[in-house]
């Protein structure tokens, strides 16, 4: 006798998943969901540097995920979402100017040194004041983790595009912390 292999939902890649969310699978949807929950959270708030502001880009971004679930193409899952992700943050950036800077909530330095608290959030204030276009280019890369091709495809625009954003980011970072690690004491 064979024995069937069973694959549980948290196994498959994330194409065949959405592939099984787009039908009304419920329990795909809900693997995607947490799969991406942080991912999505994080970038949200590196990208609008407020609590309020990401929690709602959060949840608008997952509820077009699933109000637009019938327009997938098949296409790279990552790439498609993101892309929904990203235009969720550029809409509530034109929508509502942002003017409140990046806090650190106690949840997330609860247990962290008070240089390590101050240097943090001199660096959330650095990425802060990056052009939108040079800190949605860094975060996603060196955050988020995607490679220059994946970022390309999730903002539309050439992978040279993406490199010179990076380039320039991580120079403008440069100058504005230099002072703040100059000073500060490993």
């Amino acid at each position: 006798m064979g024995a069937t292999t069973t694959i549980r939902k948290s196994e498959l890649p994330d194409d065949d998943l959405f592939m099984q969310a787009k039908e009304g699978d419920v329990e795909a949807f809900n693997s995607l969901f947490y799969r991406y929950e942080r991912k999505v959270y994080v970038y949200c708030m590196k990208v609008l540097m407020d609590e309020d502001l990401a929690h709602d880009a959060f949840q608008e971004a997952f509820m077009r995920l699933y109000q637009h679930r019938q327009s997938y193409d098949g296409r790279n899952f990552m790439v498609w979402f993101f892309t929904i992700v990203r235009n969720v943050c550029l809409n509530m950036k034109r929508n509502r100017k942002v003017t409140v800077p990046f806090e650190t909530s106690q949840a997330n330095v609860a247990n962290a040194e008070v240089r390590d608290v101050v240097l943090y959030e001199q660096v959330a204030a650095a990425l802060n004041k990056l052009p939108h276009d040079y800190r949605e280019a860094i975060v996603l890369y060196e955050y988020e983790g995607y490679s220059y091709q994946e970022i390309a495809e999730i903002i539309n625009a050439s992978i040279a595009t993406v490199k010179i954003r990076i380039f320039r980011a991580r120079k403008m970072l440069r100058t504005i912390l230099y002072p703040v690690v100059h000073d500060y004491e490993f």
